[in-house]
């Protein structure tokens, strides 16, 4: 009866809890199973966010999650129906977690993390808990082997810039949590990651993936100190995206192959911690990103696929004060279009992709896309004991054009600027 009250205690704990963005939670409360020596460790956050946008905005749960300022649309009287203000509060980031750590397998040390939290898995369950991480990890003394759902190895938890906007650094940064195999090798200081990757939660369809038949693969080396980190990493993508297409609707057996790189830096100095990185890729929209694959149907024929290309670049500053602690987010991303697009006659293109799903990406006669992006966005913490009250002004920018084949943006171009202001109250326990 006491290992089933304590599990039950813990059960409940998970649903009620919060750090900060999208770092994980702060592991604060402890209790142990003495007769199976399982240890749990619980904690989390609640946390409510006050939203202001001087724009209609792309986004995520009533703009919990903003990605870019909305396209310019225009009634009858010339009148932009975007160029319009929002205000929302939430408190659907509130977070929570539990570390379990178990005896030895293998030789190795033995933890699991599992943590979810209300932001829900579509805009029709927003307030219903959701999974984020279920995680087992086997530690030997320089191997580590993890298995479950975690961050995508291209999302590093140490390089995540520390802004209030829960968006974090998407879509100027690789942002996906993924079920996966992952090995890691110590070398000293050095570390080399190699994982096969599926793909969850971030994708507007898992069917592609699923039918690839085969993970992704994914290889990075990175160098760390306490002071500086180093890293480059790659991600290579293969999918198959219909088992049949064309206005014939004729069995299909193409495939998609996308190949993605990303250097960062992390470097800790007594006034400033500064975090980095530069990206290019292919279909990055798998990652909250810019990008995707374009699909080409010619007449009684089956439909072809090109992947698009993506560069996004981003610096995050952040003051090592206690009372008050400033910080800075610079990012900026394009989009590079189609590798190879399709330009015979009569052909229709389409774009596939999570960004194309919910505005921001097109390709062909009458689709709109975007050309580049980019976010400035100061930021000021205050922390007081267990709470912290965090501030930011973001300024963002989209520009808007008519899509070619390849999905770039050509003519009747149009930038979209959007203000955030936001104010963010942080309880960790």
């Amino acid at each position: 009866m006491k290992t089933f009250r304590l599990l039950t205690i813990c059960l409940l704990a998970i649903v009620g809890t919060t750090s900060y963005a999208q770092q994980q939670v702060k592991l604060t409360k402890t209790a142990t199973l003495k007769d199976s020596l399982i240890k749990f460790e619980f904690g989390g956050f609640i946390r409510h966010d006050a939203m202001f946008d001087t724009r209609q905005t792309v986004d995520v749960r009533e703009a919990a999650v903003v990605l870019w300022a909305k396209d310019e649309n225009l009634d009858p009287n010339g009148t932009d129906l975007n160029d319009a203000t929002q205000f929302q509060m939430l408190a659907i980031l509130s977070r929570a977690g539990v570390r379990i750590t178990a005896p030895s397998v293998l030789g190795a040390k033995t933890r699991g993390y599992l943590e979810g939290d209300f932001f829900g898995n579509a805009e029709g369950g927003i307030n219903e808990f959701r999974l984020r991480h279920a995680w087992i990890t086997l530690d030997w003394k320089n191997t580590q082997l993890g298995l479950g759902q975690y961050w995508h190895p291209f999302t590093i938890p140490e390089l995540f810039p520390l802004t209030v906007n829960f968006s974090g650094g998407a879509p100027y940064m690789p942002y996906n949590r993924n079920p996966q195999i992952r090995l890691t090798q110590k070398l000293g200081k050095f570390n080399v990651i190699a994982a096969a990757v599926s793909q969850r939660d971030f994708t507007s369809n898992t069917e592609p993936y699923i039918l690839a038949s085969v993970p992704s693969g994914h290889l990075q080396v990175n160098y760390k100190t306490k002071k500086l980190i180093l890293g480059v990493a790659g991600h290579y993508e293969h999918i198959r995206p219909k088992l049949s297409s064309g206005d014939l609707n004729m069995y299909s057996n193409e495939r998609v192959n996308s190949l993605s790189g990303l250097a960062y830096v992390r470097l800790n100095t007594k006034p400033v911690t500064v975090r980095a990185q530069a990206f290019y890729g292919q279909n990055a929209a798998s990652f909250v990103m810019l990008g995707g694959y374009v699909g080409y149907t010619l007449p009684n024929e089956i439909e072809t696929y090109s992947t698009m290309n993506t560069e996004a670049y981003w610096i995050d500053l952040t003051a090592n004060t206690k009372k008050i602690v400033p910080g800075l987010f610079v990012g900026y991303s394009k989009n590079n279009g189609a590798t190879d697009p399709v330009e015979e006659d009569g052909v229709v293109a389409e774009s596939y992709g999570l960004t194309s799903l919910v505005g921001g990406i097109g390709a062909g006669d009458g689709a709109r896309t975007i050309n580049h992006i980019y976010r400035i966005a100061p930021r000021v913490d205050f922390p007081v004991k267990n709470i912290k009250f965090r501030t930011e002004v973001e300024y963002s920018l989209a520009q808007w054009g008519d899509a070619d084949l390849s999905g770039i943006a050509q003519q009747n171009k149009f930038d979209a600027e959007n203000w955030r202001f936001i104010f963010a109250t942080v309880f960790t326990f």
